[in-house]
């Protein structure tokens, strides 16, 4: 339309110069007529070819709808499958958690009952041990008359029998004490007070004596291992 109304505008133009004779405006009034006839054929064609374009472009639409479909169906099939793997990778999960479970019940029963075993047949040897202490009690009651003899070398002779027997025992019982850990605290007249072994029963205060030193033993004390179960007895000079 604008290179008609450009052709318009010169025929306007050169009627009112006067310039070009009355042949030339009847060829530029067929010159618009062609012009015209041609806007109206481009016209035409570009409604035509509009038409013909169409037609492909619905069928383009079509295939992109029909692409997106096939494509939301295959990501809805690999969605379904990641949640059943999901959803199998929580009951496995599941079961061993289950399974780790009730075999950490298992193991603290099993615990539970070793300690309670310790804790009644921990002393099993040491009891075992102090049967032979047991015996030579016995055999020294058995070899050692009711009744007291009136004779002096019978009575002396019983007399030096309950003594072995009762050295034996005592020697034997220290000797299971020792295989226990079971180990004597004993000092001796003179020693240096430690507070950590020896528990003070009296204090004194004696000339000859150094201050702060064990001036008799009253009662043996015993440690087990290391650790203190009855601290010697004594008394202290001041």
């Amino acid at each position: 339309m604008s290179l008609l109304s450009n052709c318009l505008f010169v025929r306007q133009a050169l009627c009112r110069t006067s310039l070009f004779s009355g042949s030339t405006l009847i060829n530029v009034s067929r010159f618009s007529s062609v012009f015209r006839y041609s806007s109206t054929n481009t016209a035409s064609q570009e409604q035509k070819q509009s038409e013909a374009a169409s037609p492909s472009s619905s069928n383009e639409t079509t295939e992109n709808k029909s692409q997106t479909e096939q494509k939301s169906d295959v990501d809805l099939k690999q969605l379904l499958e990641q949640n059943t793997k999901l959803n199998e990778d929580v009951n496995e999960f599941k079961d061993r958690y289950r399974r780790a479970l009730a075999e950490t019940e298992n193991t603290r029963a099993r615990f539970t009952k070793l300690v309670n075993d310790a804790k009644v047949f921990g002393i099993q040897g040491f009891c075992k041990d102090l049967l032979e202490v047991a015996d030579i009690l016995n055999l020294a009651l058995v070899n050692t008359p009711k009744e007291v003899s009136t004779d002096i070398r019978a009575l002396a002779k019983d007399f030096t029998n309950l003594h072995q027997g009762l050295v034996m025992t005592e020697e034997r019982m220290q000797k299971i004490f020792a295989k226990n850990g079971l180990i004597q605290i004993k000092p001796n007249e003179g020693d240096k007070f430690d507070p950590n072994f020896h528990d003070a029963l009296f204090q004194a205060k004696i000339p000859e004596k150094t201050s702060g030193t064990i001036i008799q033993v009253m009662k043996t004390g015993y440690r087990l291992q290391d650790r203190v179960i009855r601290a010697a007895q004594v008394g202290v000079a001041q």
